[in-house]
Protein backbone atom coordinates (compact mmCIF):
# COMPACT_ATOMS: atom_id res chain seq x y z
CA UNK A 1 0.00 0.00 0.00
CA UNK A 2 1.81 3.44 -1.06
CA UNK A 3 2.12 5.40 2.00
CA UNK A 4 1.35 9.49 1.79
CA UNK A 5 3.63 12.07 3.13
CA UNK A 6 1.22 13.11 6.28
CA UNK A 7 0.42 11.55 9.10
CA UNK A 8 -2.44 8.88 9.12
CA UNK A 9 -5.73 9.44 11.44
CA UNK A 10 -7.83 6.46 12.88
CA UNK A 11 -10.55 8.10 10.27
CA UNK A 12 -8.39 7.05 7.59
CA UNK A 13 -7.79 3.26 9.49
CA UNK A 14 -11.36 3.20 10.07
CA UNK A 15 -12.28 3.73 5.90
CA UNK A 16 -9.48 1.06 4.83
CA UNK A 17 -10.83 -1.79 6.93
CA UNK A 18 -14.45 -0.95 6.77
CA UNK A 19 -15.18 -0.63 10.58
CA UNK A 20 -15.84 2.63 12.49
CA UNK A 21 -13.88 4.91 14.05
CA UNK A 22 -13.87 3.56 17.73
CA UNK A 23 -13.18 0.52 17.03
CA UNK A 24 -10.20 1.23 15.31
CA UNK A 25 -9.33 3.50 18.38
CA UNK A 26 -10.07 0.89 21.09
CA UNK A 27 -8.46 -1.96 19.13
CA UNK A 28 -4.91 0.22 18.94
CA UNK A 29 -5.52 1.26 22.47
CA UNK A 30 -5.89 -2.42 23.99
CA UNK A 31 -8.99 -0.59 25.66
CA UNK A 32 -11.49 -3.87 25.24
CA UNK A 33 -13.46 -2.23 28.78
CA UNK A 34 -17.01 -2.28 28.89
CA UNK A 35 -18.26 -5.71 27.35
CA UNK A 36 -16.31 -4.38 24.03
CA UNK A 37 -14.69 -6.63 21.93
CA UNK A 38 -14.00 -7.45 18.09
CA UNK A 39 -13.47 -10.63 15.99
CA UNK A 40 -9.44 -11.34 15.75
CA UNK A 41 -9.43 -11.15 12.16
CA UNK A 42 -10.97 -7.61 12.37
CA UNK A 43 -8.11 -7.18 15.16
CA UNK A 44 -5.37 -8.20 13.07
CA UNK A 45 -6.53 -6.16 9.89
CA UNK A 46 -6.88 -3.11 11.85
CA UNK A 47 -2.83 -3.72 13.38
CA UNK A 48 -1.97 -4.66 9.85
CA UNK A 49 -3.48 -1.29 8.19
CA UNK A 50 -2.35 0.56 10.98
CA UNK A 51 1.70 -0.58 10.35
CA UNK A 52 1.72 -0.73 6.71
CA UNK A 53 0.02 3.21 6.82
CA UNK A 54 2.42 4.16 9.54
CA UNK A 55 0.24 4.86 12.23
CA UNK A 56 1.36 6.58 15.39
CA UNK A 57 -0.96 7.41 18.50
CA UNK A 58 -2.29 10.53 18.92
CA UNK A 59 -0.70 11.44 22.58
CA UNK A 60 -1.98 15.32 22.92
CA UNK A 61 -6.27 13.32 22.16
CA UNK A 62 -5.23 10.18 24.49
CA UNK A 63 -4.66 12.59 27.19
CA UNK A 64 -7.59 13.90 26.87
CA UNK A 65 -9.83 10.85 27.49
CA UNK A 66 -7.35 8.85 30.05
CA UNK A 67 -6.04 9.88 33.59
CA UNK A 68 -2.66 8.76 32.89
CA UNK A 69 -0.20 9.39 29.92
CA UNK A 70 2.27 7.15 30.60
CA UNK A 71 4.68 9.17 29.54
CA UNK A 72 7.64 10.53 32.22
CA UNK A 73 9.40 13.86 31.66
CA UNK A 74 13.16 14.42 31.94
CA UNK A 75 13.75 17.78 32.88
CA UNK A 76 18.06 18.82 32.16
CA UNK A 77 18.90 18.79 28.94
CA UNK A 78 21.43 21.40 29.55
CA UNK A 79 23.02 19.50 32.36
CA UNK A 80 23.15 16.43 30.12
CA UNK A 81 24.90 17.73 27.23
CA UNK A 82 25.87 20.94 28.16
CA UNK A 83 29.57 19.32 30.11
CA UNK A 84 32.12 16.51 28.91
CA UNK A 85 31.51 13.48 29.78
CA UNK A 86 29.24 13.98 33.17
CA UNK A 87 27.46 11.75 35.77
CA UNK A 88 23.75 12.35 34.31
CA UNK A 89 24.54 10.22 30.77
CA UNK A 90 24.72 6.68 32.91
CA UNK A 91 21.89 8.03 35.14
CA UNK A 92 19.50 8.65 32.66
CA UNK A 93 20.48 5.67 30.35
CA UNK A 94 19.37 4.08 33.84
CA UNK A 95 16.49 6.03 34.76
CA UNK A 96 14.81 5.44 31.36
CA UNK A 97 15.40 1.65 31.09
CA UNK A 98 13.36 1.10 33.99
CA UNK A 99 10.63 3.30 33.13
CA UNK A 100 10.48 1.68 29.98
CA UNK A 101 10.58 -1.65 31.38
CA UNK A 102 7.33 -0.49 33.21
CA UNK A 103 6.08 0.63 29.83
CA UNK A 104 6.43 4.63 30.36
CA UNK A 105 7.25 6.09 27.44
CA UNK A 106 10.15 9.03 27.96
CA UNK A 107 10.09 12.75 26.44
CA UNK A 108 12.78 15.37 27.06
CA UNK A 109 12.59 18.91 25.98
CA UNK A 110 15.20 22.17 24.95
CA UNK A 111 13.68 24.72 26.53
CA UNK A 112 14.21 28.65 25.65
CA UNK A 113 14.67 30.35 29.38
CA UNK A 114 14.96 34.05 27.66
CA UNK A 115 11.38 33.36 26.28
CA UNK A 116 9.40 30.93 29.00
CA UNK A 117 9.78 30.92 32.87
CA UNK A 118 9.28 27.03 32.42
CA UNK A 119 11.11 23.93 31.55
CA UNK A 120 7.84 22.29 32.09
CA UNK A 121 6.65 20.65 28.70
CA UNK A 122 3.55 22.04 26.87
CA UNK A 123 1.90 18.77 27.17
CA UNK A 124 0.58 16.30 30.21
CA UNK A 125 3.38 13.81 31.66
CA UNK A 126 2.35 11.93 34.99
CA UNK A 127 6.03 12.82 36.23
CA UNK A 128 9.20 14.64 36.22
CA UNK A 129 12.88 13.62 37.01
CA UNK A 130 14.96 16.48 36.73
CA UNK A 131 18.82 15.85 36.60
CA UNK A 132 20.66 18.60 38.42
CA UNK A 133 18.57 21.44 38.19
CA UNK A 134 15.53 23.25 37.04
CA UNK A 135 13.97 27.24 37.50
CA UNK A 136 12.31 27.95 40.69
CA UNK A 137 9.28 28.70 38.61
CA UNK A 138 9.24 25.12 37.41
CA UNK A 139 9.63 24.34 40.59
CA UNK A 140 6.78 26.24 41.74
CA UNK A 141 4.99 24.64 38.68
CA UNK A 142 5.55 21.47 40.10
CA UNK A 143 4.25 21.66 43.67
CA UNK A 144 0.92 23.54 42.68
CA UNK A 145 0.01 21.23 40.23
CA UNK A 146 0.69 18.47 42.90
CA UNK A 147 2.75 16.65 39.84
CA UNK A 148 5.19 13.95 41.53
CA UNK A 149 8.97 14.89 40.70
CA UNK A 150 12.09 13.37 41.70
CA UNK A 151 15.14 15.71 41.50
CA UNK A 152 18.85 14.02 41.01
CA UNK A 153 21.67 15.51 42.57
CA UNK A 154 19.84 18.87 43.25
CA UNK A 155 17.29 20.29 45.70
CA UNK A 156 13.55 20.25 45.75
CA UNK A 157 10.70 21.61 46.76
CA UNK A 158 8.21 20.35 49.37
CA UNK A 159 6.59 17.56 48.16
CA UNK A 160 9.96 16.76 45.93
CA UNK A 161 11.96 13.94 46.41
CA UNK A 162 15.90 14.38 45.89
CA UNK A 163 18.51 11.09 45.56
CA UNK A 164 22.00 12.46 45.51
CA UNK A 165 25.77 11.41 46.03
CA UNK A 166 27.22 11.91 49.57
CA UNK A 167 29.21 14.46 49.16
CA UNK A 168 31.16 14.56 52.61
CA UNK A 169 31.35 11.55 53.28
CA UNK A 170 33.01 10.90 50.27
CA UNK A 171 35.31 13.88 51.01
CA UNK A 172 35.87 12.39 54.06
CA UNK A 173 37.17 8.80 52.21
CA UNK A 174 39.25 10.89 50.14
CA UNK A 175 41.26 12.78 52.59
CA UNK A 176 41.57 9.54 54.82
CA UNK A 177 43.15 7.50 52.05
CA UNK A 178 45.81 10.23 51.09
CA UNK A 179 46.70 9.98 54.98
CA UNK A 180 46.90 6.57 54.94
CA UNK A 181 49.07 6.50 52.58
CA UNK A 182 51.16 9.21 54.64
CA UNK A 183 50.80 12.78 53.12
CA UNK A 184 50.51 15.66 55.07
CA UNK A 185 50.41 18.21 52.73
CA UNK A 186 47.26 17.90 50.98
CA UNK A 187 46.07 20.14 48.54
CA UNK A 188 42.48 20.89 46.68
CA UNK A 189 41.76 22.44 43.51
CA UNK A 190 38.45 23.90 43.39
CA UNK A 191 35.87 24.34 40.37
CA UNK A 192 37.03 26.02 37.05
CA UNK A 193 34.47 29.47 36.45
CA UNK A 194 32.56 26.78 33.71
CA UNK A 195 30.92 25.25 36.57
CA UNK A 196 27.34 25.48 37.07
CA UNK A 197 26.86 26.13 40.71
CA UNK A 198 26.00 23.55 42.83
CA UNK A 199 26.40 21.91 46.31
CA UNK A 200 28.91 19.90 46.08
CA UNK A 201 31.43 22.99 45.41
CA UNK A 202 31.00 24.07 49.25
CA UNK A 203 30.41 20.40 50.67
CA UNK A 204 33.69 19.38 49.35
CA UNK A 205 35.57 22.49 50.17
CA UNK A 206 33.99 22.75 53.78
CA UNK A 207 34.99 19.14 54.43
CA UNK A 208 37.98 19.28 52.93
CA UNK A 209 39.17 22.08 55.53
CA UNK A 210 37.41 20.18 58.40
CA UNK A 211 39.19 16.50 57.71
CA UNK A 212 42.26 18.39 57.59
CA UNK A 213 42.27 20.82 60.79
CA UNK A 214 40.87 17.46 62.71
CA UNK A 215 44.39 15.83 61.98
CA UNK A 216 46.17 19.14 63.06
CA UNK A 217 46.70 19.63 59.06
CA UNK A 218 47.08 23.03 57.75
CA UNK A 219 45.36 23.46 54.07
CA UNK A 220 47.19 24.53 51.40
CA UNK A 221 47.34 27.84 49.41
CA UNK A 222 44.87 27.99 47.14
CA UNK A 223 42.48 25.46 47.81
CA UNK A 224 39.51 28.64 48.36
CA UNK A 225 39.99 29.90 44.72
CA UNK A 226 39.00 28.86 41.72
CA UNK A 227 40.76 27.04 39.23
CA UNK A 228 41.98 28.52 36.21
CA UNK A 229 45.50 27.79 34.96
CA UNK A 230 46.71 24.29 35.91
CA UNK A 231 50.40 25.82 35.27
CA UNK A 232 49.73 28.42 37.93
CA UNK A 233 48.13 26.17 40.15
CA UNK A 234 51.14 23.79 40.53
CA UNK A 235 53.31 26.33 40.48
CA UNK A 236 51.63 27.64 43.81
CA UNK A 237 50.89 24.24 45.63
CA UNK A 238 53.70 22.18 44.34
CA UNK A 239 56.53 24.53 43.73
CA UNK A 240 55.85 27.24 46.52
CA UNK A 241 53.49 25.06 49.18
CA UNK A 242 55.24 21.59 48.39
CA UNK A 243 51.98 19.67 48.55
CA UNK A 244 52.79 16.00 48.32
CA UNK A 245 48.98 15.10 47.26
CA UNK A 246 46.09 16.90 44.83
CA UNK A 247 42.27 16.36 45.27
CA UNK A 248 40.35 18.30 42.57
CA UNK A 249 36.84 18.95 42.50
CA UNK A 250 36.33 16.54 39.77
CA UNK A 251 37.79 14.76 36.71
CA UNK A 252 37.83 17.78 34.24
CA UNK A 253 39.97 19.71 36.54
CA UNK A 254 42.42 16.50 37.24
CA UNK A 255 42.71 15.85 33.80
CA UNK A 256 43.72 19.55 32.92
CA UNK A 257 46.41 19.25 36.32
CA UNK A 258 47.54 15.65 34.26
CA UNK A 259 47.86 17.26 30.64
CA UNK A 260 49.79 20.40 32.10
CA UNK A 261 51.93 18.53 34.83
CA UNK A 262 54.78 17.37 32.17
CA UNK A 263 55.14 21.14 31.10
CA UNK A 264 56.11 21.95 34.58
CA UNK A 265 58.77 18.90 34.99
CA UNK A 266 56.33 17.63 37.42
CA UNK A 267 55.76 13.92 37.36
CA UNK A 268 52.28 12.21 38.57
CA UNK A 269 52.49 10.46 41.17
CA UNK A 270 56.04 10.64 41.84
CA UNK A 271 56.23 14.33 42.74
CA UNK A 272 52.86 14.72 43.55
CA UNK A 273 49.54 12.33 43.46
CA UNK A 274 46.11 13.14 42.14
CA UNK A 275 42.48 12.18 42.46
CA UNK A 276 39.66 13.44 42.09
CA UNK A 277 35.14 13.24 42.20
CA UNK A 278 33.41 11.57 39.06
CA UNK A 279 34.89 8.30 37.68
CA UNK A 280 33.74 9.37 34.36
CA UNK A 281 35.31 9.02 30.54
CA UNK A 282 38.96 8.84 30.18
CA UNK A 283 39.86 8.50 34.15
CA UNK A 284 41.06 5.41 33.50
CA UNK A 285 42.17 6.03 29.96
CA UNK A 286 44.53 9.06 30.56
CA UNK A 287 48.50 8.36 31.81
CA UNK A 288 48.62 7.61 34.64
CA UNK A 289 44.81 6.52 35.28
CA UNK A 290 43.16 8.65 37.78
CA UNK A 291 42.37 7.26 41.61
CA UNK A 292 38.79 8.65 41.68
CA UNK A 293 35.88 8.88 43.74
CA UNK A 294 32.79 7.54 41.52
CA UNK A 295 29.59 8.48 41.49
CA UNK A 296 26.71 5.66 41.90
CA UNK A 297 25.52 6.81 38.66
CA UNK A 298 23.08 4.12 37.72
CA UNK A 299 22.02 3.59 41.18
CA UNK A 300 21.19 7.23 41.46
CA UNK A 301 19.09 6.77 38.11
CA UNK A 302 17.28 3.46 39.15
CA UNK A 303 16.16 4.59 42.36
CA UNK A 304 14.81 8.31 41.06
CA UNK A 305 12.79 6.25 38.86
CA UNK A 306 11.09 3.51 41.33
CA UNK A 307 10.62 6.73 43.85
CA UNK A 308 8.77 8.53 40.88
CA UNK A 309 6.75 5.45 40.14
CA UNK A 310 5.68 4.84 43.91
CA UNK A 311 4.55 8.61 43.66
CA UNK A 312 2.46 8.27 40.70
CA UNK A 313 0.31 5.59 42.09
CA UNK A 314 0.02 7.48 45.66
CA UNK A 315 -3.21 10.34 45.98
CA UNK A 316 -1.06 13.45 45.86
CA UNK A 317 -2.12 14.32 49.48
CA UNK A 318 -0.16 10.99 50.64
CA UNK A 319 2.81 12.14 48.70
CA UNK A 320 5.60 13.02 50.91
CA UNK A 321 8.91 14.36 49.57
CA UNK A 322 12.02 11.93 51.07
CA UNK A 323 16.21 12.72 50.44
CA UNK A 324 18.48 9.60 50.18
CA UNK A 325 22.37 9.91 49.56
CA UNK A 326 24.17 7.65 48.64
CA UNK A 327 27.71 6.34 48.92
CA UNK A 328 30.32 7.00 46.32
CA UNK A 329 32.83 4.62 45.86
CA UNK A 330 36.70 5.34 46.01
CA UNK A 331 38.53 3.60 43.06
CA UNK A 332 42.43 3.49 43.68
CA UNK A 333 44.42 3.62 40.10
CA UNK A 334 48.18 4.70 39.51
CA UNK A 335 47.88 8.42 40.08
CA UNK A 336 48.38 8.38 43.70
CA UNK A 337 51.09 6.55 45.82
CA UNK A 338 53.23 7.07 49.05
CA UNK A 339 55.00 10.52 49.12
CA UNK A 340 58.26 10.98 47.76
CA UNK A 341 59.71 13.16 50.55
CA UNK A 342 63.01 12.68 49.01
CA UNK A 343 61.65 14.37 45.80
CA UNK A 344 59.73 17.60 47.53
CA UNK A 345 63.55 19.09 47.91
CA UNK A 346 63.62 18.93 44.01
CA UNK A 347 60.65 20.87 43.46
CA UNK A 348 61.68 24.40 44.45
CA UNK A 349 63.47 24.41 41.07
CA UNK A 350 60.64 23.28 38.98
CA UNK A 351 59.25 25.99 35.69
CA UNK A 352 56.67 25.58 33.52
CA UNK A 353 56.24 26.26 30.22
CA UNK A 354 55.07 29.66 29.87
CA UNK A 355 55.49 32.43 32.22
CA UNK A 356 52.96 32.41 35.01
CA UNK A 357 50.64 35.39 36.27
CA UNK A 358 49.48 35.99 39.73
CA UNK A 359 46.94 33.53 40.75
CA UNK A 360 43.69 34.54 40.91
CA UNK A 361 42.42 35.48 44.02
CA UNK A 362 38.52 34.93 43.46
CA UNK A 363 37.24 32.65 46.03
CA UNK A 364 35.04 30.01 45.71
CA UNK A 365 30.83 30.69 45.60
CA UNK A 366 28.30 28.36 48.11
CA UNK A 367 25.65 26.64 45.41
CA UNK A 368 22.34 29.20 45.44
CA UNK A 369 19.14 27.26 46.55
CA UNK A 370 16.78 26.41 43.36
CA UNK A 371 13.68 27.00 45.54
Amino acid sequence: MARKNSVPTVREIATQCGVSNATVSRVLNGNYSNGFSVRQEVRELITQIAEEMGYRPNLAAKNLVQRQTRIISILGYNTVFGWPSNIYQLTTEEAVRFLQDHEYDICTTAPNLIRDDTELPPWRVDGIIVLQECSPRTIEQMEKMHLPYVVINGVSGPSGSVVIPDDIESTRQAIQYLLDLGHRRIAYAGPTPEHRKHMSIPDRHSTYLDELRKHGLDPVRGHDRIFRNPQEFLATVVGREKATAIVAYDHVVAIKILHDAPLCNIQIPDQVSLMCFNDEYMCDIVKPALTTIGAPSRQMGKLAAQILLKQIELPACERKGQTIKLKQHLIVRSSTTRPNLNGNKERLSFSCGRRLGGYDEDVLTDAKSLT
